[in-house]
């Protein structure tokens, strides 16, 4: 299964992407720094409605995705809620996934 099926059934499996996108909303509304939560937002949102290369991207964007779960890392240090768990889980799936790949010039 491509890196893109598996992030959606992942979503799926958890609460879909409506209430995944409504849970990262409330989030964003609890930041100084909203535009973590909006790259969130548009990029899983995304993932429904565009054939991507996520392997690709998570390959190119390794450092962003880092720095993306170094956020929700702290963002959730002191609120212990699952769906930012879940959202760290899933960044480690795509991080795992792509692991030993390399960008092909």
């Amino acid at each position: 299964m491509k890196l893109q099926q598996s992030l959606i059934q992942k979503i799926d499996d958890y609460i879909g992407i409506e209430d995944l996108s409504k849970e990262m909303e409330r989030y964003r509304s609890l930041t100084h720094e909203k535009k973590w939560f909006n790259y969130m937002i548009i990029y899983f949102n995304c993932l429904y409605h565009q054939n991507e290369n996520v392997e690709e991207h998570a390959i190119s964007y390794r450092q962003i995705i880092l720095g993306t779960k170094a956020f929700l890392d702290e963002f959730n240090e002191t609120r212990n809620e699952a769906t930012i768990q879940f959202l760290l889980d899933l960044i480690q799936f795509k991080l795992d996934y792509v692991e030993g790949m390399s960008r092909i010039p």
